[in-house]
Order: C-alpha cells, then sequence, then structure tokens
C-alpha cells in the first residue's frame, strides 16, 4: 500500500528535480549542480524495477560500457554524479509535453480528424494523400492520438478493403505522415534534442526542416497515389454535416500552431533562452492561455491534472534511457576510446557525404537492432566537437533529426509501430519492411538539404 502511493506521488519528487536544474540554468552554482545528479541517480535507482524490459537492457547496456569508460580515463568517483545531471531538462520537456495534449482534448480538436479524414473519398489514391496531409497537418499537436485515431477511422472506412492492401494503406498514410510531422514540430524530442547538442537556433532550422517535409510529403504522397490510385472505396463514411465547424476549428488549430511557433521563437531569439527550455515553460501557460480562450479551461484542467500526474509517474523509461545516456556520453568524452569513435569520421574528414551516409546508416542500424534513436543521438553528442568541426551547428541539427526521425517508422520497437502492430494485428517487422524504403528515402532528402545548407553556411 505504501510502494503504491509513493509510486503515485513520484510526480513531486520528479518535479522538484525539474525546479532544481531550471534554478541551475539561471544560477550556475557547481554544489546545486552535484546535488541535481545525485537526485539524477535516485531517479535512475527508482526508475529501473519500474521501466519496461527493452530499457532495462539498454539501460543496463549504457551503464555498463560507461563503467567501462569511467575507469578507463581519469575521472574520479566524485564526478559520478555530474554525469547524471546532463539530460534532466530533456525530462522535464517530457513531464509537460501531456498540457499542450491535454488543451487539444479540451477543445475536441481530436475529433478534428476524425472529420478531415471522414468526408467522402472515391479512389484510395486521393485518400492517401488526404490522410498523409492530414496527418502532417495535426500530428505536430496531437502526437500519438493522431496516429490512434486516424487508424481506427481508416480500419472502418476501409473495411471492405482487402485486408493486406488496407493495412499497407494504413501503416503508410499513418506512420509517414506522422514522421513528416515531427520534423518540424518544436514539441519533437529527437529535434530538441538535436538542437540542444549543437546549439543551433530553432529559427535558423525550421525553413530547412519544413522544406524537407513538404519534399517528404510530395514525394510520399505521389508514390502512394500511384500504388492504390486503381482501388476504389466500396463504402466510406459521411461527416460533411459538421464540415462548417470543423473548417473554424481547423483555422482555430492552425492559428494556435502559428502562435506557439511564435512564442517560442520569441523566447528563444528575443528573451534569449535556450530553445529546449523556451519550449518547456512554453507549453502550459500557452495551453491554459489557449483553453480560456475556448472557454474550456474547466476542462483543460481536468483532463490536464491527471494526465500530467500519471505521465510524469511513469517516465520510467526515459529516465532509464536518458540519464544512462548522459552517464555515458560523460565517460565517454573523458575516456581515451573516445578516439575510436572518431576515427572513422576523422577517416572521412573532407568528405561531408561520405559522413552524413555514415550518420545516416548509423541511425538506420541501430534502430533496426532496438536502440532508440535518442541514444544513438547521444552518441553522436559525445563526438559533438569533432561534428560541429565538420558542419556549421544549424547543418548538423538539420542531419542528426532528419536522419533520426527518418528511422520513426521503420523502429521495430518504437511505440508508434507498437501501437500500429497492435492495431492491425501485424509483426512489427513487417511494417518495418514496409516502410524502410521511406525511411531511405527520407534521410536522403535530410542529407540533399543538409549539403544544400553547406552551400549557404
Amino acid at each position: 500500500m505504501i510502494v503504491r502511493r509513493l509510486s503515485n506521488d513520484l510526480y513531486i519528487f520528479y518535479s522538484f528535480v525539474f525546479l532544481l536544474d531550471v534554478i541551475h540554468l539561471f544560477w550556475n552554482n557547481s554544489v546545486l549542480y552535484i546535488i541535481i545528479g545525485v537526485l539524477g541517480m535516485i531517479m535512475t535507482g527508482i526508475s529501473f524495477p519500474r521501466s519496461d524490459r527493452v530499457f532495462k537492457i539498454l539501460g543496463v547496456i549504457l551503464l555498463a560500457a560507461g563503467i567501462f569508460f569511467f575507469f578507463s580515463g581519469e575521472a574520479t568517483f566524485s564526478d559520478i554524479p555530474l554525469y547524471f545531471a546532463g539530460n534532466i531538462s530533456l525530462l522535464f520537456l517530457l513531464s509537460m509535453l501531456p498540457w499542450m495534449n491535454s488543451v487539444v482534448k479540451a477543445g475536441r480538436y481530436n475529433k478534428l480528424l476524425q472529420s478531415l479524414l471522414g468526408s467522402n473519398a472515391k479512389g484510395l489514391g486521393g485518400l492517401y494523400v488526404r490522410s498523409e496531409i492530414t496527418m502532417v497537418s495535426l500530428a505536430a499537436f496531437l502526437n500519438l492520438s493522431s496516429a490512434t485515431i486516424s487508424q481506427d477511422l481508416l480500419k472502418e472506412q476501409l473495411k471492405k478493403v482487402n485486408t493486406k492492401v488496407r493495412n499497407s494503406f494504413i501503416l503508410m498514410a499513418t506512420l509517414r505522415g506522422y514522421s513528416l510531422a515531427l520534423l518540424w514540430s518544436p514539441l519533437e524530442i529527437l529535434l530538441a534534442t538535436s538542437i540542444f547538442i549543437t546549439g543551433a537556433s530553432y529559427l535558423e532550422v525550421l525553413p530547412w526542416m519544413l522544406l524537407i517535409a513538404v519534399l517528404g510529403i510530395s514525394i510520399d504522397s505521389l508514390i502512394g497515389k500511384i500504388i492504390f490510385n486503381k482501388r476504389e472505396i466500396e463504402e466510406s463514411l459521411s461527416l460533411d454535416k459538421g464540415s462548417g465547424q470543423s473548417k473554424r476549428k481547423l483555422m482555430q488549430f492552425i492559428m494556435a500552431l502559428v502562435l506557439f511557433l511564435s512564442f517560442v521563437v520569441f523566447l528563444g531569439n528575443v528573451v534569449q533562452l535556450d530553445f529546449l527550455f523556451a519550449v518547456t515553460i512554453a507549453i502550459f501557460p500557452f495551453a491554459f492561455l489557449w483553453a480560456m480562450l475556448v472557454n474550456r479551461k474547466k476542462s483543460f484542467l481536468q483532463i490536464g491534472l491527471p494526465t500530467w500526474k500519471w505521465k510524469t509517474n511513469h517516465l520510467s523509461n526515459f529516465i532509464v534511457l536518458l540519464l544512462s545516456l548522459s552517464f555515458l556520453t560523460q565517460t565517454l568524452n573523458a575516456s581515451p576510446y573516445l578516439k575510436y569513435l572518431q576515427d572513422p569520421i576523422v577517416a572521412l574528414e573532407g568528405n561531408p557525404l561520405l559522413i552524413m551516409l555514415f550518420i545516416q546508416a548509423a541511425f538506420l542500424v541501430m534502430t533496426l537492432l532496438g536502440v532508440h534513436p535518442i541514444a544513438t543521438m547521444g552518441i553522436f553528442g559525445g563526438v559533438s566537437e569533432l561534428l560541429i568541426g565538420a558542419f556549421p551547428p544549424a547543418t548538423l541539427t538539420i542531419l542528426l533529426a532528419a536522419c533520426a526521425i527518418a528511422t520513426v517508422p521503420s523502429a521495430p520497437y518504437g511505440l508508434i509501430v507498437t501501437i500500429t502492430s497492435v492495431a492491425l494485428r501485424m509483426n512489427p517487422y513487417q511494417i518495418v519492411l514496409r516502410n524502410l524504403p521511406y525511411s531511405l528515402l527520407l534521410g536522403f532528402l535530410g542529407i540533399g538539404v543538409a549539403l544544400l545548407t553547406l552551400l549557404i553556411y
């Protein structure tokens, strides 16, 4: 009973650690940073038994590698707490994301996706284009809920279509559209992490990420239209009665997205806050004001508070991954073995294209082996000084973010693929094989745009 009570109140402890990290951002005190690191170690210890098996295995591997690098270097035991403090700010961002999702639910914007996808369509080719564009437009705020809602609706709408064709359509349109939204969303942890590593400006990176998204939508929509164009829908849902209301909600949603991006850019460029911190602290006040403007303040708090508590209490997987990764990255930087990771990049010095292809291959291979892209991102963060020497910060951010996000539809143990495999009753690796060509394509688009930025920067 006591253990269960403590588990339900973990959000208080975690929030206290996040508060200390915010204080440290404005008051750079070494003792405070050590305290944060010690609390980070406690968080890791609490979270290990509560995390999923995959993350336990990954955490053990990361910690074991970190211990090996620790003893191979000249670091002392007093340095260990410092090594667990590095990624606390990423955890703070993750804990705040439920507030944005809660205002979307409170404002009933999750039903907007249903309305946009539910109108009549004559053929699968046209529906594929509409489905993917809708996913890209709304997944930036709706996140995973956009995928689950659209998959349920499309399953119903395509129930008379051949099962194999239907499943292929759904997993392509929803997963690919979802990943294209992540490329530019300030709420996406992979984009935020890449900016965190390189120190680039979000405003500087945003146009290029949007360019990758537009190219990805255009090419994949054309491919989907060609693949599915000959197939007609025998029966479709008709939700046109609320089309006027849907248009109003869509305009509200787009306006809110533009205002949120503007708010983040203001905090980063005018107030001069770190991008990651700017996004994190912008979420709750913006979501609260949004809820007030649409007269949903009460619903927002009723949905948001329990959701935030539950999500923060269940950060265990990310705590194990990110804090173990922080330990590994810091010990690696202090280890003589760092040069073995640097050697392939040094050997490719003067060949930016080969370095980019190496980075893309590393993300894809590690993802297929079950390693989360954040972990791979952290490994490259360990050699960030060398990479920044080879590329401007904006170019490196575009490269890391695009190559990491490109693997999302092809990650066999990723959350979105797992949700889709359950919804469609498919083996995750069947989904991976169907989306692997797309992951390669999106990665190449990212590399192409990154090469283009080299001509400018």
